[in-house]
């Protein structure tokens, strides 16, 4: 017999153990202990710990600590029963509705132990088939008198040595001072048999009973899907069936392709043998719901895009024939797995679309899926210095230091810089190495992104459910949810679809056109140009830096050459990127190992990209069927080793039957073997595309208004809106600034262009920007005297006012510049007499004209309020003079080419060489992006000093130097200080 530890607390009891269930594990494994309990106040971690025990042949006991009236009690499921009650209860604990009702009516198949505290709630809990009482020391154990004693501590840690930082631990989750912590808990460490042989030998016999009557086995239960309400007592087939039929009629009209009707049969059969009817009317139910709402539905998402049924139930919009999609990369009955419909929403509505299936299905039917932050590297150090009180500032240091990817302890041994900075800062030292013992563990639950499990009875019976946010979520994260037999929907929140949906609504706003979004044509020619032009940004999968320069060396003039894009642009099909351009411009010869490759590969010049490519091959060839084919497929992407090795006889003895000689069939194997990790899906690919295309179409065509809510999109990054603002100024959108009696805290387009928001401006506040409007409404301002008279003091201040006057609001007043700021007093000391004034135009102070700020100043001033160059970046008018159209996010493409550019100096480090030289790095920018120049010694001491804010004429070559490309100059001359 041996003895389990019945009391332990793991990290899923948030900041209040140490215990991690991989090292529960390893500790039972090195300690011979061949039964664990895990008895957290929640159920979060017991399929993990249920899974990793069996795993490792040691036997899981599942308990849970309930609360009552402040006292605890131990609960540990039987059997799978007793497990079902133990579900309900922690739901009803995470409500907090656990009475001595709740707790009888869940009493079966449970043994109860009573910690020594709540010794005197025994008699209340009669309904227990069997109470032991617990007890923590030899003391306690004197004072009971029962003969059903066990000894019961908590443990929250593994090892005796820990026990000093459970008191760090608690201050964390209290969030106090380590030195404000009282009576933290003493030697909470897991007792082993040896160390109780001081405790009666009736306590241990208890101890082994209750393991021997723990027997838990967790059951899948396969009939979990919710189940949709079909009209006129239908069953689900017959209904689906219907309204897929209908679905072909309203697409095609009454004639209709005998392809379709094909594919539709087949693909039916094999979702009703699957037993999958009411899954796609569960979705089909919903998407119909947010589209019925005007609540934008992606086109389409991942391999449900290869789906005929979806595409006629109105859940994609991709017809899966026309863009040769398969359905068996989606659901395949050779390969049995839940079907995965992952549905993108405006990001603004998502909420809305699960309310509704929430109300539909019921409220414990439906919920997203809990998810867990922990304590990553940084966090932990910060965490564990505040209950120090450690400065602020040092920590700061250290953490900007710490590479985010990885743990504390590789940090340490790989950052020389960590080293020294830590031996400068002993103190910082001990925290650092405190918090590598509270790193990874949990430290508060969230929601997961999009994960929603729908389920047809209420999910208390199969998972916990926890209700510590406004609505239930599920108390098992998402690894955990589909082998209990759960089904997870992806309900994505993408922002792209919320911008889309206001450009549609400011179109038809404007124009009186409504824009349905899935009728925007595919074929226009001009919107092509967006990605032929690389006029990119702000579209969807090709605004990046990386892809951009990609569209300028492919120059895409197909829609297959964007869908193409969006598989190659990725780690590991990258690779094959100069490949691809190559032989699309005829510069390297389009070869197939065997003619019959020509019909799979034609489309992209010989090479595999698409997943979907291995299984036409693979059915085509060697006699697969599609379903077999996506078992191969997947298997080769995992590099499984075992079943390649099987499956290549079989690839190479299917392809010699259809006449391929064997040293072609195995060099087909190995050619399809090389890129199956790197094939992409090509149904996700296509369905992202056509967002793309359609959001290049509307920037074509009504570019003001789609500038307009990109710049809405992203009104508070100024990295962007400076992209996006040099982007308008390249293309000929006119950006209008901001004007006192036009300019609201939003951007708005106009006739002549669109108008900057007050927002933008610095040093101007939401409080400042109400009161401008709340006065605008009351009529224009005339001038501004008129305007510093109604707003000054209310909110808006002499730093506010500055601001303004370098954002131009007040040109319109007649006055430059600096005609205002250089009377700027007077103007106040007039706005403060306000209401006592009884003759305003003539007490108004006399202004003294000055000649505007020069151009440069100008434009300071500018950079200053926007955090950006509005009018023009200082080196556009050289630009325009020489003809210069080198612009620096074009680097990449030029690398180890010379060039000739203009640079703005933004920064300049000045170095001394190993020979004593001088040389120097300039950090130079133009309207699109930022360059490294470098100076070697040669050429730095012929030329004059260089100062920040000069502007420089550079010939050089452009290099590479690790992952960053830099442009080594040749020659340099001084154009503008």
């Amino acid at each position: 017999m041996n003895y389990v530890p019945l009391y332990i607390k793991t990290h899923n009891d948030l900041l209040s153990s140490m215990i991690k269930i991989e090292d529960l594990i390893s500790f039972a494994l090195q300690n011979n202990i061949s039964s664990l309990t895990i008895t957290d106040n929640h159920l979060y971690g017991a399929m993990e710990f249920y899974k990793e025990c069996k795993k490792n042949t040691i036997k899981p006991i599942i308990g849970l600590d309930i609360t009552y009236q402040n006292h605890s009690i131990l609960l540990y499921a039987k059997n799978y029963k007793g497990y079902k009650n133990l579900l309900k209860l922690a739901t009803l604990q995470s409500e907090g509705n656990i009475t001595m009702e709740v707790l009888q009516n869940y009493s079966s198949d449970l043994i109860c132990i009573l910690p020594y505290s709540s010794n005197h709630l025994q008699e209340c809990l009669s309904f227990y088939e069997r109470i032991y009482q617990g007890y923590e020391t030899i003391e306690q154990r004197k004072t009971l008198k029962e003969n059903n004693c066990v000894f019961c501590k908590p443990s929250f840690y593994l090892e005796k040595n820990d026990a000093n930082y459970m008191p760090i631990l608690i201050a964390m989750k209290e969030k106090i001072l380590l030195k404000d912590v009282q009576n933290p808990p003493l030697e909470n460490y897991i007792y082993k048999q040896e160390d109780l042989t001081i405790f009666p030998i009736e306590d241990l016999e208890n101890n082994f009973a209750i393991e021997k009557n723990c027997n838990l086995e967790i059951e899948k239960d396969t009939n979990l899907l919710p189940v949709y309400d079909c009209p006129d007592n239908l069953d689900s087939y017959t209904y689906l069936k219907k309204l897929c039929k209908e679905g072909l009629i309203r697409i095609f009209g009454k004639t209709v392709n005998k392809i379709y009707l094909e594919r539709l049969k087949y693909e039916l059969d094999i979702i009703h043998k699957m037993g999958f009817d009411n899954y796609f009317l569960v979705v089909w139910d919903y998407v119909k719901y947010a589209k019925e709402q005007n609540i934008l539905v992606a086109p389409g998402r991942g391999s449900a895009a290869g789906s005929l049924v979806s595409y006629c139930l109105n859940i994609t919009t991709i017809d899966p024939i026309k863009y040769n999609l398969l359905f068996e990369r989606f659901l395949n009955p050779e390969r049995i797995s839940m079907p995965d419909i992952d549905m993108d929403f405006d990001a603004e509505k998502r909420e809305e679309v699960i309310s509704y299936c929430i109300s539909k299905y019921g409220i414990k039917r439906v919920a997203p899926i809990i998810a867990f932050g922990t304590l990553k590297a940084r966090q932990a150090i910060k965490d564990v210095a505040r209950v120090y009180n450690m400065n602020g500032k040092n920590v700061e240091v250290l953490c900007n230091l710490l590479d985010r990817n990885t743990s504390l302890k590789e940090n340490y041994q790989n950052n020389q810089q960590i080293k020294n900075y830590l031996n400068m800062e002993p103190e910082l030292k001990k925290i650092y190495q405190i918090a590598t013992k509270f790193e990874d563990l949990k430290r508060h639950t969230t929601i997961h992104a999009a994960g929603v499990v729908m389920s047809k009875i209420d999910l208390e019976e199969v998972i916990p459910l926890d209700k510590t946010h406004e609505f239930y979520v599920t108390g098992f994260s998402m690894e955990y949810l589909e082998e209990l037999g759960l089904l997870k929907m992806d309900f994505l929140a993408i922002s792209f679809l919320t911008l889309i949906s206001n450009i549609l609504k400011d179109i038809e706003k404007q124009t009186n056109q409504k824009i349905d979004f899935d009728s925007i044509p595919l074929n226009d020619l001009k919107t092509m140009q967006i990605f032929t032009e690389v006029k990119t940004l702000g579209i969807f999968q090709f605004e990046s830096s990386g892809m951009m320069n990609f569209l300028r060396k492919l120059k895409p003039n197909t829609f297959e050459e964007i869908v193409a894009a969006i598989a190659l642009f990725r780690p590991g099909p990258m690779d094959n990127i100069d490949t691809y351009i190559r032989r699309k411009r005829g510069k390297e010869k389009v070869t197939y190992i065997v003619p019959q490759l020509e019909s799979i590969l034609k489309s992209t010049y010989g090479i595999i990209i698409y997943q979907e490519q291995i299984m036409q091959i693979a059915a085509t060839l060697a006699g697969y069927s599609l379903g077999q084919a996506d078992v191969l497929r997947k298997a080769m992407s995992k590099k499984k080793e075992d079943i390649l090795l099987k499956e290549k006889e079989r690839f190479v003895q299917g392809c010699i039957k259809n006449r391929i000689p064997k040293d072609k069939a195995e060099e087909i194997y190995a050619l399809i073997l090389k890129f199956a990790s790197y094939g992409f899906n090509r149904s996700h690919s296509v369905a992202y595309s056509i967002v793309a295309y359609k959001m290049a179409y509307l920037k074509t065509y009504y570019p003001n208004i789609f500038i307009k809510n990109l710049l809405t999109r992203f009104i508070n990054s100024e990295e962007k809106t400076k992209e996006y603002i040099y982007d308008c100024k390249k293309n000929g959108v006119v950006i209008l600034k901001p004007l006192i009696n036009s300019s609201t805290d939003a951007y708005e387009t106009t006739k002549n262009g669109i108008l900057f928001p007050l927002t933008i401006i610095k040093n101007v506040g939401a409080g400042a920007i109400r009161v401008i409007l709340e006065e605008r409404k009351k009529g224009k301002f005339k001038d501004i005297f008129d305007f510093v008279s109604r707003t000054y003091g209310k909110s808006i201040n002499k730093k506010t006012l500055e601001s303004l006057i370098d954002a131009g609001v007040f040109d319109e007043f007649s006055y430059n510049k600096k005609t205002l700021q250089m009377n700027l007093d007077k103007i106040i000391n007039y706005g403060e007499l306000g209401d006592l004034l009884t003759e305003q135009e003539a007490l108004k102070p006399v202004i003294e004209q000055q000649e505007e700020y020069t151009s440069q100043e100008l434009l300071k001033r500018e950079l200053e309020v926007f955090g950006f160059y509005f009018s023009d970046h200082p080196v556009t008018s050289f630009k325009k003079e020489k003809n210069n159209t080198f612009y620096f996010e074009q680097l990449e493409l030029y690398f180890d080419q010379i060039v000739d550019t203009i640079a703005y100096v933004e920064t300049i480090k000045e170095i001394t060489t190993k020979k004593g030289e001088k040389m120097v790095f300039i950090t130079g920018s133009d309207e699109t992006s930022f360059a490294d120049i470098v100076l070697f010694p040669r050429l730095y001491e012929k030329i004059p000093l260089l100062k920040i804010g000069d502007v420089i004429e550079i010939t050089g070559k452009i290099e590479k130097r690790f992952d960053k490309y830099q442009i080594v100059a040749t020659n340099l001359k001084l154009l503008q200080r």
